[in-house]
């Protein structure tokens, strides 16, 4: 497995601007000196201007190139996944991305399941786009009840290039946790929840409220700003529940 080639591709159900296709050469993979070529091409663009494309947060060029390193946990954590794969060519459905390896023998395989496997592809991606100095790793704050009873706030980076994340408690020394699978856990709980911007908060003044800082520069409330999925009337009980036990004294 030393090279090969990954190519993904977004789902056909992804639109412009956000649709792109990339192909990612693995060199000397599970060695020292493992390395990557990365090519991505954005599609379909012509209809969106520069200044659409900033305010969607994406990049404003149709396309992007760099050479660089892999880290070794992200070599070992692909190398994982990738012997899960099973010979054969991608044909996904349109709400099903595109993802296949190749190696030099012209050998192709394939995920045995696209959708979860996206997940991965869009991580790895996103902390080369870090490594590269593209994007900067995203900033979370949380602010709850610790298992004392005491509020406590959370805020700190959460970094795919190095699959962590590094905080301060309530202005604490940094810290660092490397459990990635729980981080995922938690960003997965995070995310589903119905965030309304027009009522979030640049600032956090109150410190006795249950509050997530997403990444996109405001604080939400729970109850206000924050609201929970439809249907799920345990949310915010079962969210700070998480956060307490991820983030335990």
């Amino acid at each position: 497995m030393t090279n090969f080639n990954l190519f993904y591709e977004s789902a056909n159900n992804v639109p412009a601007p956000y649709h792109f296709e990339s192909l990612i050469r693995f060199i000397e993979f599970g060695t020292p000196q493992a390395s990557l070529e990365v090519e991505i091409q954005y599609t379909d663009r012509d209809d969106f201007s520069k200044e659409e494309l900033i305010a969607e947060g994406l990049p404003t060029e149709e396309s992007w190139a760099w050479k660089g390193s892999i880290s070794p946990a992200w070599q070992q954590r692909l190398a994982i996944r990738f012997e899960t794969y099973k010979s054969g060519s991608c044909k996904p459905r349109d709400e099903e991305p595109f993802i296949m390896l190749e190696y030099p023998n012209s050998t192709t395989k394939v995920p045995r399941m696209l959708e979860i496997e996206e997940n991965l592809i869009q991580e790895f991606i996103q902390s080369i786009f870090e490594t590269a100095g593209r994007e900067l790793p995203l900033f979370l704050g949380f602010q709850f009840k610790n298992e004392l009873d005491e509020w406590i706030r959370i805020e700190g980076e959460l970094s795919f290039q190095n699959l962590n994340f590094t905080y301060q408690e309530s202005g604490s020394v940094l810290k660092t946790i490397s459990d990635w699978d729980r981080l995922q856990t938690l960003m997965n709980t995070v995310y589903i929840a119905d965030f309304q911007a027009d009522k979030a908060k640049e600032e956090l003044r109150s410190t006795q409220s249950f509050a997530v800082y997403p990444g996109d520069g405001l604080w939400y409330v729970a109850g206000d700003s924050l609201r929970k999925p439809s249907g799920n009337n345990r949310y915010f009980d079962g969210l700070e529940n998480s956060l307490r036990e991820l983030f335990k004294s």
